[in-house]
């Protein structure tokens, strides 16, 4: 361990004054990514979130007394951002079924929102670290191009340092951009899969309201 930590402190030192921000850069990206990973919760990483609008379908589609409040039920035994919307759907669709449709309007929004929380954050870090990596290859050659001005290339131990500042610096923001960049494009395929799934839930209880409004309507229409 104490030789991994002394690796790392000459790694750093090697690499220069743009270590630093490369490591914040790293730092504030990986948190922002986790971040969201865990507001997701459980749908992040599950691969069976379409069988709660299953579920949900199923329900209201069956012959069950008061199949919204049993769909309700059944979605409590799941987790996960889609199952608990659902479920909030489901409530404001049985508490006022008018306000259904403005609800979820301004529900859905929100919820997108919620999920892409600082994800621009990850984007600018992703793309800032090989920026970085990129001047600390610059100031790694000016500085060997000094040497080389002061001491001619006879010398090879001073001009090591400048080299050696340019690659482990450009590494470094590699390394910084590349797991960033990748779990970005994961993470926002995930949220516009879990946006979807999502949205065919919703427009599954707003097609049960309007059969119900329309089954309610046909004893008065019979009646005229």
């Amino acid at each position: 361990m104490y030789i991994f930590i002394e690796a790392l402190q000459s790694t750093f030192h090697a690499g220069g004054v743009v270590m630093l921000p490369i490591i914040f850069t790293g730092v504030i990206g990986f948190y922002y990514l986790f971040s969201t990973w865990m507001r997701v919760g459980g749908d992040a990483f599950r691969k069976d979130v379409y069988k709660s609008v299953q579920m949900l379908r199923n329900d209201l589609n069956s012959k069950r007394e008061e199949p919204m409040r049993f769909a309700a039920k059944h979605l409590g035994m799941r987790s996960g951002i889609v199952s608990r919307e659902l479920r909030r759907a489901l409530k404001v669709a049985m508490e006022s079924p008018s306000e259904y449709r403005d609800y979820m309007q301004v529900r859905m929004i929100q919820t997108v929102q919620y999920m892409q929380q600082g994800t621009h954050i990850i984007s600018v870090m992703a793309a800032a670290a090989p920026l970085l990596g990129l001047l600390g290859t610059v100031t790694g050659m000016v500085s060997t191009f000094e040497v080389i001005t002061l001491y001619g290339n006879q010398n090879p131990v001073l001009m090591a340092d400048g080299i050696s500042e340019a690659l482990i610096s450009t590494q470094s923001g590699l390394l910084v951009a590349f797991p960033l960049t990748l779990l970005k494009q994961r993470l926002d395929e995930r949220i516009e899969y879990l946006t979807e799934q999502l949205e065919l839930g919703a427009t599954i209880i707003e097609n049960f309201l309007s059969s119900a409004i329309a089954i309610a309507s046909l004893p008065s229409q019979r009646q005229v």
